[in-house]
This record gives structure tokens, sequence and C-alpha cells, in this order.
């Protein structure tokens, strides 16, 4: 198999942005796209940055502390400006080398890994140009790098595509959750609007606002089971299929269900398939929904009830709440059992029974939706892999 040396194939982009002309600042992540950069630019002097155009790579050549990743993107909007320790560079020439085709060979597991043992340094290390101008990969005919590179975006195309139909869907049910139990605008007995129609309101002292009458404040255990994590001894762990599936944290979080990645042959605490896997610990409030019957670690909670669709939405509405400051941080780093146990929540029975009913055909959708998605994820891994095997 004929590999190519990168650097035969690329050449380093070196651009400041003199008269500040750009003020789109950029970060890149180590997922391999680019981000709103989180540094604060008030006062900055912005022309000490690169600028970065259509079809240019920008990577962050600094891998100390990155997940095991490099952070690396290609340029896909308009021009915008990089931290200057960042390093830009282009394909010469494009009817040689597809820099999309590129960008997946930088996507590679086994790339994240290539570039964390080059890297250098003592205190801190670097995988810099000289470096990424040493990677070898196969480069095969042009025709070949765009099927390639066509087989891979329509599977990337559609898993978006899947992404914006489960966001739509959601939005739909929570939209539905606040106009009935935060506005209280759910339908009376004639159909009409409770509050705005006059429905009665009552003064409650607990949670010093009013609610609709006849309805409670109950705390969460009151109505759901909570199981809190315990995670198992490291040597328990295996990724080969031995004993039950393991969910750790949020890490393993997907958009609806979890991906399963680990596994115990010694479980302490359980979930079922259908509970709400609920993060509590930084950033608390995260939630998924078990896809089977698992084992939870210590960064997860399991909630249960008949009501699912129901707690879920509850549970997405406390997600403001997680995310308050007392001015010295966030307040919950993380929420332990009797904190989580006596969460307040303002419950009805029957209404709460009638949204679960409305809304567990979007939940059942938004679930079938997220597991293609998973699947369509590991063709993408697949792609990729077989990038090795390509002869240049």
């Amino acid at each position: 198999m004929s590999y190519k040396r990168l650097g035969d194939y690329i050449v380093e982009k070196v651009e400041f942005n003199e008269g500040n002309k750009y003020d789109l600042l950029q970060g890149v992540s180590n997922n391999k796209y680019f981000q709103k950069a989180k540094t604060n630019t008030i006062g900055v002097d912005l022309s000490k940055y690169r600028v970065t155009h259509y079809n240019q790579f920008v990577f962050n050549r600094a891998t100390t502390r990155n997940g095991d990743k490099i952070s690396i993107a290609l340029r896909k909007g308009e021009s915008c400006i990089v931290s200057p320790s960042y390093r830009i560079f282009e394909v010469k020439d494009e009817n040689i080398l597809h820099p999309d085709y590129l960008l997946m060979w930088f996507k590679r597991p086994e790339f994240d890994r290539y570039a964390r043992f080059k890297s250098h340094g003592s205190a801190h290390e670097f995988f810099d140009m000289n470096e990424m101008n040493d990677v070898e990969l196969p480069i095969p005919s042009i025709e070949k790098q765009r099927e390639i590179v066509a087989q891979y975006q329509a599977v990337e195309n559609k898993i978006k595509v899947n992404e914006q139909i489960c966001e739509k869907l959601e939005a739909t049910a929570q939209a539905l959750y606040k106009h009935w139990f935060v506005d209280f605008e759910f339908p009376n007995e004639n159909g009409q609007p409770y509050k705005s129609s006059g429905g009665n309101m009552v003064w409650n002292e607990e949670l010093g606002k009013e609610i609709p009458e006849d309805w409670e404040v109950k705390s969460l255990s009151d109505i759901s089971k909570i199981t809190m994590g315990q995670s198992p001894e490291g040597e328990n762990y295996n990724e080969i299929g031995q004993g039950k599936i393991f969910y750790q944290g949020r890490t393993e979080f997907g958009f609806r269900i979890p991906d399963v990645r680990i596994f115990t042959t010694l479980s302490k605490k359980n979930a079922k398939k259908g509970d709400i896997l609920m993060s509590v610990r930084a950033p608390v409030g995260d939630l998924n929904i078990a896809d089977s019957d698992c084992s939870i670690g210590r960064g997860i909670a399991a909630l249960s009830s008949k009501e699912s669709s129901y707690l879920f939405y509850l549970m997405k509405g406390f997600n403001s709440y997680f995310e308050q400051s007392d001015g010295t941080g966030t307040i919950f780093s993380s929420i332990n059992k009797d904190e989580l146990f006596n969460l307040k929540v303002i419950y009805n029975e029957d209404y709460s029974k009638y949204f679960h009913e409305k809304m567990k055909h979007i939940d059942y959708e938004i679930i079938l939706i997220s597991k293609q998605n998973q699947k369509l994820t590991q063709l993408q891994s697949l792609l990729l892999s077989r990038l090795a095997t390509l002869e240049g």
C-alpha cells in the first residue's frame, strides 16, 4: 500500500487580521468543527489574530489535556479569525487532494492517537506544522476521493436531517408542557385555556406563587421512583459485551438515548428500559432515556414513572434551575440524593396522565430516529476506518 507525505500536498497560510478587517472569532473543537470562541475580546487587539478562509484547515497545535484528541476543522463558512497560536493550511491542488477527503482522515480516531503520540514538549505538548507535514495517508484518484466523500456526506446529511426532526418534535412537546404546566393554560372542562378563561388560582405559600385550584405541590420522589447510581470497581468493566450495559455519566448521552460503550460484570445499581437517565454531576440535569435494562454509575440517577413523557419534560423544565449561579460559580456542580428527592413540583395526576398520552407517540418517534442515527454514526465510523485500506 502506497502512502503519501501530506506536506507535499498542503501549504501553510499565515495571515494576520491587519486593520481589524474581521471580527468573527471562532474556536476549534476536538470533535472537528468550528465553534464560538470562549475568549473575551473586549479591549483585545484583534489585529494579532490569524485569518482563515473557505476550505482552509485550522488546528490547535496544543494537545495537552484535550481529551486525547487534536482539535482540527475545515472552514466552510465565511472568513473568520482564530487564536494566534493556531496553525492554518490549505490543499495546494484540490484536483489532486480533496479537502473533505482529508478532513475524513483527520476524523479517524487513529489520527487522534497518532497526533498525541507525535506530540512533543515537557509541561505542554504540541503537534505543529512539522508534524502535520510528516503525516502519511493514502491518496487515491480524485474521482475515488469524490466518491468516498459523497458517501460519507450522504450519511452525515441524513444524520443532520434526523437531528432537526427530533429537535422540532421535542420543541413541540416542550411548548405544550410549558403551556399546560407553567402557564397553566391546560384545557378546562369546556376545552378552553384554564388560566386565561378565569380558572381559579390559589396562593401557595411553599412556592410563593399562585397555582391552579386542586393542584398539589409534591416532592419529585412522590411522583417517581428514583435510583441513584453507584459505580462498580474498575476491574469489572469491559468493552466486549460481558455482563450488563453500563452508563457512568453523561459522556455516553446522545440526543435521546445513550451510546453503548462499556459493560460491567458487577452491577450495583440498575435502571429499566424506558427509565429517564439524569446527569447528577456537572452539568446537572442532562437527560436521556434508557433503551434497555442497564447498570448506572455515580454520575447518573434513574427516574421511573408510568407517565414517562410527562416526567421527562418536567425534568427538562428544571434546566434553568440547575444552571442558576450564586455569583461564585454554578450552584449545581452536583446534586445529591436528598436534593433530588425533595425537588418541588406542581402536580395534577389527571393532567400528567393526559399529557403523557398525548405526547408518548412523539417521544417514541424521537427514540426511533435516535436509534437510526446511532446506526448511521456506526456507518460513518466504518467508512472512516476503510480509508486506511485504500490504495494510494
